[in-house]
Parts: structure tokens; C-alpha cells; sequence
């Protein structure tokens, strides 16, 4: 497998993307975490940029609202994680470019999703924070908490807001499943379930090692998946893991920062890709369940990347925040 780098662009900061597509528009959008701008370059029209916001940023997530153009995202997550000034807002697409409105004030809140419902009524908010209070970046003496609620789209609001009973140290990871989220800190990995006609939100541990980021793919070819997971806020462990949270490999301390992570098919088979900001600062492609690796790229620091096709090629966009650099890589399989 290649990986051509075939198109790249500078934005201070990078860290925050996504795919952005709905009936013939096609886009990638990548924001700073810095008081920075967020890009969206059209696929259909050789990456033509157009600025979303200029500045502000601080930008940790940005969740698509389904069947539209539209999205969410926090702000003002800064400085470092003393952000208590953090915020989210929706941008509606109007046809050229976005338009912002403010949801509300989220103090401290670093990943955050809106889950649709079971029956279609609406959407679930789900918000973690990284922290509940901060008296300066180190301080961690008062962990976060797990905010729920109802995401309102008409009204552009979130309903009915409250804290889960449980408090979670240094949140940095999410990742939605199935019908249920991952959630990680330094107390482990947390299974979290929306509410059903029957039950209430249920939240349960499925393990005790301090994680701080979490994907999921059949590396193996086993039939089930395995878990790739950062250990250690920011790293600088790598572990995978069976389906039952046994561990099957890790790393000696040498990804210090992790923090880039995807998992999932590319050609025949599942992959997991992983970077890292400090050190190597190296873009890979995990190959098996050893954490057996093959070099993406290298000196670039990958805050975030994720995976799409498009007219039946796939591509690997990587926010290379050590670089400053938006980059696109073709994938070519052998």
C-alpha cells in the first residue's frame, strides 16, 4: 500500500476535521485550535477553499447534522485545556458559504456528539469535559463530567441539560459506535447506552487502564474487532485489544503525544492509522494486531485524520498540526 500526498495547504494549528457531504456537495473541513480560522475545500472543484469562520477557533469537535450541510462545533477551547470559556456553535450552509449562530456556553467541554434517536424524534446530546473547573492548565483536582441532554435543531439549543452521576479525569477521548459511544480518561473506557422507551442513559466501565483515545477495527481478520488505544493522556503507550478488552500487544513508551487514530477498511482488509506529535512526530498504518507499522509520513505531528472515497479512490486527510499543514494522501493498493 502507497500513500501520495497529492494535495496540502497551511493552516496554523490544525487540528479538527471531517467530511462534509450531502445531495452534490462535497467538502473536507479542518479548523484550528488556535484563534484561528476553519477551512472547507470542495471536493467536487480541485480543493477550492472557502474560510467558514476567520478566526476565534479553538475548535476540538465538529459533528455533522445529518441530511444537511450544517454542523456543530465547539470554540474557545483554549488556552491549553483551561477553557472555560469554551463554547458551541452551528453553521448552516447557505448555498456559498456558513453562517454561525451559538448554541451556548460548554465550559471545558472537549468531545461532544448529538446521537439521532431510536424513534426518530429527534437527536441525544452527549458532552464530556475535560475538566469541571481549572485554577490554571495543570490544575486536575476537579474532573469532568458527562453531560446529556436533547439537541433542538429548530431551536438550535440543548434541552434539558444535566450531568451523568460520574466524574471523568482528563476526557480525550470519543468515539461513536453502534448504538453506544465510547468514552475514555484516566479512569478507563466507559460504554455509554442513550435512553430507550425502558431504561434511562446507562453508563458502563470496560476497562481500568488509563486511556486517552480509542478505535476499533478487525486488524486481525479474526472476525471480531480488535481495539487500538492511546495509553496515557496524550500517550506514550500504544495497546490493541481482543473484543473482551485483553490485551494482545503494546508499545514500549515511544509515541510520546498519540493522539491521531482511525481504524476500519482500506481495500480487502481492516487497518488501523495512528500519529503522534512529540518525538518522530510519525504518521503509520498498523498492519496487524503486533502493532507491526509502515510509515505514512514522518516529522508532521497528525492531531487528527480520518478516511473517505471519492469516485472510487480513498484518501487519508490528516490535520499535520506540527507542520501547520492540511494534508491529503492518495492511497494506492498493490
Amino acid at each position: 500500500m502507497k500513500f501520495e500526498k497529492i494535495f496540502k495547504d497551511e493552516l496554523d494549528h490544525c487540528y479538527a476535521i471531517m467530511r462534509l457531504t450531502h445531495d452534490d456537495h462535497d467538502f473536507i473541513v479542518v479548523a484550528s485550535e488556535e484563534n484561528k480560522p476553519c477551512y472547507a475545500y470542495d471536493l467536487n472543484h480541485n480543493y477550492a477553499r472557502t474560510t467558514v469562520w476567520p478566526d476565534v477557533g479553538g475548535t476540538m469537535t465538529m459533528v455533522q447534522i445529518p441530511g444537511t450541510l450544517n454542523f456543530l462545533a465547539t470554540q474557545r477551547f483554549y488556552p491549553g485545556f483551561n477553557s472555560a470559556t469554551c463554547r458551541i456553535v452551528k453553521e448552516t450552509f447557505n448555498g456559498t458559504d456558513w453562517d454561525q449562530t451559538i448554541v451556548g456556553d460548554f465550559p471545558y467541554v472537549h468531545r461532544f456528539d448529538i446521537i439521532p434517536k431510536y424513534d426518530g424524534s429527534g437527536y441525544w446530546y452527549v458532552g464530556c469535559s475535560i475538566a469541571n473547573s481549572k485554577k490554571d492548565v495543570d490544575d486536575w483536582t476537579d474532573p469532568g463530567k458527562i453531560w446529556v441532554g436533547e439537541y433542538n435543531d429548530a431551536t438550535e439549543s440543548v434541552d434539558g441539560l444535566r450531568a451523568l452521576g460520574f466524574r471523568l479525569t482528563k476526557n480525550h477521548g470519543y468515539k461513536r459506535m453502534n448504538g453506544y459511544s465510547l468514552i475514555t480518561g484516566v479512569q478507563g473506557i466507559f460504554k455509554l447506552v442513550p435512553p430507550t422507551a425502558e431504561q434511562d442513559w446507562q453508563l458502563t466501565q470496560l476497562s481500568d487502564i488509563e486511556t486517552s483515545d480509542i478505535f476499533s477495527a478487525d486488524v486481525n481478520q479474526d472476525g471480531q474487532d480488535e481495539y487500538l488505544t492511546i495509553e496515557g493522556f496524550h500517550g506514550p503507550y500504544l495497546r490493541i485489544s481482543d473484543h473482551n478488552f485483553s490485551t494482545l500487544s503494546r508499545s514500549a513508551a515511544d509515541t510520546p503525544f498519540g493522539h491521531a487514530i482511525w481504524g476500519g477498511r482500506l481495500d480487502n482488509r481492516d487497518y488501523f492509522i495512528f500519529g503522534w506529535r512529540a518525538g518522530k512526530q510519525n504518521l503509520e498504518l498498523i498492519t496487524s494486531d503486533q502493532l507491526d507499522a509502515q510509515l505514512i509520513d514522518e516529522q508532521v505531528g497528525p492531531s487528527n485524520v480520518t478516511v473517505y472515497e471519492k469516485n472510487d479512490q480513498t484518501y487519508l486527510l490528516s490535520a499535520n498540526r506540527e507542520a501547520n499543514q492540511v494534508a491529503v494522501y492518495a492511497i494506492h493498493f498493490e
